[in-house]
């Protein structure tokens, strides 16, 4: 034994408190000492936890323990005289020395710790710690203590430090094993996946920004960081790099055609997927000309360059020049989680399922800040919003800047070219001065840049539908009828002075070409050859004006006409605003009845129990056989039937004329937890299950009778079709689904689906493929209706069933949502 060497020399409860102030959490704990690795000039390092069973594979000294963390790498190991000063002699760094003097590693890297934390981190983790180490030769050092130790002791010499030399099966290397781990439920259980997304928050999961390999093993479950996350990235609907190299900043992006899906799936379908984006990309490039066509799975890429100097404000000025914070570079990956990608072949493939997708992308959301491939917290850490990517959304923008849940990626920085940028003691953020404040002018000059092409190529998308749909669409609606024949009149205004003008020109050029030609023909005597022939070309352009004479004759009677258009548009447009009006009551009223229709049906249920109940209790009267308990029963019936048609009036009153006009505020998630009642109610008696998903919530601004009336007709037809598919099927569990999703409702069942030969004509009146007697072929009619009287639409989205047919209804509120509740 070599015990008499190894000693402390300071009070143990000063070192019990360091390691509680400086290393907050396991995450950090376990960083610091992949740090170690790193700066040992390791190829990889390993990290094996186990929760609840004992390490075997070498002899410790404290064998009998539960649970354990061992870290391995193949750096060059720790000699002796290693051990005693960055292990045993507290505050001691040689890294700092050797990053003071600027100088590296043997291997050529900038040490990254300098505060002695990876020893303090240990007891964060577990309370034993045993260390094998060993340089290049068979001989190593083993040594081992308890960090309860210093919890009984009074002075840090007196704490127990066993030793012993080991022979070594590896060239060089340490292994660290912590056992009796502390917090056992940070790798276990539910925890486990959450873990897994800190892990790839703190160790860069890019492998071109990571130094070195790390391998992770957890309760026998090797945990392949690379594979998760290359299969994460290939889902990107958008990617950018950018690039400072000191002197300039160069950014370059590219975009998926799926970018463009947004809030209008039958759009994007129409107008883009339809020729894979060809015309878009033509009108694109003309308003944009540095917007490229991309290769492989990007539609579309561009490519910026700014200089340090001339292009950047706002940068500070230190000893007579701009302060340069060192070059860096980044990558930024942007994702959805919308509907449509539910069914996408990849999600299904990798994730399962949309939920386990979101659920795994959002743990790693956020753009971090690395240093040498490590993550220097809190930047992009647990939702910390460094690069304020959240202010945009506040704004009120349409134009889906980067949003904090959508995006992963980092800016990486180097300690060697970096050397400005200093940790905190603490390690939660940089030091402040003018190199890291300038350092954040550049990132946010990034942000800006990539949110101002975000912007614009979705205003241009926007652009392009309007043009686009008004050449191919036509006339769609009355208004733009009547837009249509006041801007025919207007031009027609002013083209008739020009007309008249012309009309006039074309008669004086006829009456002078027909007296040049009769003075030919009259005289052919005193005619020259030259005149004879000019009189006959003439003559021949006399016929040609003739025939536009003839032609002006027709324009002028169709002008005439057109200056009757006011009388037309003066008469025409009230009546059609009457017309309007009609229908929109005549959908209100109809709604109301399809919505009292269904009130009246439960109504009349609730008699006829009543009803029941009444003729039972009667006829023990009327025998004399009722008791105490028997009224008692009965009249909490009573109750409840009267309970049960509060809530069929309270369903029903915001749909009725003296509450039709009032608009309100409604909260997606709070109306259906208060109608969820009614509708789960009304469902259970046929066994339908009613399932609300809350997406993201939003409030819009809308009549709550409309609201109710179309969620109405929506259970109402489901219901109905879903009864059908029961009595077919009586095995079968049916179900309606409602998400909320903002700005979006989607509602679908599991029945089975539109039939296609009406999915074209779903929404046009009396169009039904139920049995006569049982629909008029008014609810989907009515709903649009109802919606479009909003400024809001409902579209049936593309994606098909197990039946092969479309199912789900989406309704887009983003023209009356609060932007700002």
């Amino acid at each position: 034994m070599i015990n008499q060497k190894y000693h402390f020399d300071i009070t143990p409860h000063i070192v019990k408190q360091l390691g509680e102030q400086l290393v907050s959490d396991e995450i950090t704990a376990l960083l610091e000492l992949i740090k170690n690795s790193f700066d040992a000039d390791a190829t990889y390092v390993s990290i094996e936890i186990n929760t609840t069973g004992q390490y075997t594979k070498e002899k410790l000294f404290y064998p009998n323990h539960r649970g354990f963390i061992v870290v391995e790498d193949d750096g060059f190991g720790m000699s002796e005289n290693t051990i005693m000063k960055s292990w045993l002699l507290i505050s001691y760094s040689q890294k700092r020395e050797l990053k003071e003097a600027k100088k590296k590693t043997p291997g050529g890297r900038t040490p990254l710790g300098d505060k002695g934390l990876g020893r303090l981190s240990t007891q964060r983790l577990a309370d034993i710690c045993e260390i094998f180490t060993n340089e290049e030769k068979e001989s190593g050092t083993h040594i081992a203590f308890n960090w309860k130790d210093f919890e009984k002791e009074d002075a840090l010499s007196e704490v127990r430090i066993q030793a012993e030399h080991f022979s070594s099966q590896k060239i060089k290397g340490t292994t660290l094993i912590l056992a009796n781990l502390n917090h056992s439920e940070v790798w276990d259980g539910k925890n486990l996946e959450n873990f897994k997304g800190q892990v790839s928050q703190i160790i860069s999961p890019y492998k071109e920004n990571r130094p070195f390999d790390v391998y992770l093993k957890i309760n026998g479950i090797n945990i392949n960081l690379d594979k998760s996350n290359d299969e994460l990235r290939d889902l990107a609907i958008s990617r950018f790099k950018f690039n400072f190299d000191g002197s300039s900043i160069t950014i370059q992006g590219k975009t998926k055609l799926s970018k463009f899906i947004g809030n209008n799936q039958e759009d994007f379908k129409n107008f883009l997927e339809i020729d894979n984006g060809r015309k878009f990309y033509d009108y694109l490039s003309k308003k944009q000309s540095d917007i490229e066509k991309s290769d492989n799975s990007f539609f579309i890429k561009f490519e910026k360059k700014f200089d340090f100097k001339k292009d950047i404000g706002g940068l500070e000025i230190f000893d007579g020049e701009r302060a340069n914070p060192g070059s860096f570079n980044g990558i930024i990956d942007e994702f959805t989680y919308d509907n449509w990608m539910s069914y996408d072949e990849n999600i299904k493939e990798i994730f399962g399922k949309l939920s386990n997708y979101r659920e795994f992308a959002q743990s790693q959301a956020g753009i971090k800040l690395f240093r040498n491939g490590f993550a220097v917290k809190p930047f992009g850490i647990d939702g910390d919003d460094w690069l304020r990517l959240g202010d945009s959304q506040t704004k009120g923008s349409s134009y889906y800047p980067l949003r904090p849940a959508n995006v992963i990626g980092y800016f990486s920085i180097d300690e060697g070219i970096n050397d400005k940028l200093k940790d905190k003691t603490d390690r939660e953020g940089l030091v402040s001065n003018p190199y890291s404040r300038n350092f954040f002018v550049l990132c946010f000059f990034i942000r800006d840049e990539i949110n101002r092409y975000q912007e614009h190529i979705r205003r241009t998308y926007n652009d392009f539908l309007k043009t686009y749909k008004t050449e191919n669409s036509g006339i769609k609606t009355v208004n733009q009828a009547f837009s249509q024949l006041k801007e025919t009149k207007l031009k027609t205004e002013e083209v008739k002075d020009e007309f008249k003008n012309a009309v006039i020109s074309v008669d004086k050029a006829i009456e002078e070409s027909d007296r040049l030609v009769k003075t030919v023909k009259n005289n052919p005597i005193f005619s020259t050859d030259l005149e004879k022939e000019a009189a006959e070309n003439i003559n021949f352009l006399l016929s040609k004006l003739k025939e536009i004479q003839n032609t002006l004759e027709k324009v002028e009677k169709v002008i005439s006409r057109t200056e009757k258009l006011n009388e037309v548009i003066n008469i025409l447009e009230p009546k059609i605003q009457i017309l309007e009006e009609q229908l929109m009551n005549f959908s209100e009223l109809a709604s109301l009845g399809l919505t009292a229709e269904s009130v009246s049906h439960e109504f009349s249920s609730i008699a006829d129990r009543l009803a029941e109940r009444a003729s039972f209790y009667g006829a023990k009267l009327h025998g004399k056989n009722i008791t105490d308990s028997d009224l008692y029963v009965f009249f909490e019936y009573i109750n409840s039937t009267v309970n049960g048609l509060k809530i069929q009036l309270k369903h029903l009153d915001p749909t009725l004329k003296y509450n039709r006009e009032k608009k309100s505020e409604i909260k997606l998630s709070l109306f259906f937890k208060e109608e969820s009642e009614y509708y789960k109610n009304r469902l259970q008696k046929n066994s339908i299950d009613f399932t609300i998903f809350l997406e993201d919530d939003f409030s819009i601004s809308i009549n709550r009778g409309k609201i109710v009336q179309i969620i109405d007709n929506l259970i109402s037809n489901s219901e109905y079709w879903l009864i059908k598919l029961k009595g077919n099927d009586p095995n079968c569990k049916p179900s309606i689904t409602i998400k909320i999703e903002s700005p979006w409702i989607y509602f679908y069942d599991n029945g089975y689906g539109i039939s296609p030969a009406i999915e074209n004509m779903l929404f046009e009146p009396f169009v039904t493929t139920k049995p006569k007697g049982e629909g008029r072929g008014l609810g989907l009619f009515i709903i649009q209706q109802l919606l479009d009287s909003s400024k809001c639409t409902i579209a049936l989205e593309p994606f098909r069933n197990e039946h092969g047919r479309k199912y789900i209804f989406a309704i887009n509120f983003s023209n009356i949502i609060n932007e700002y509740k």
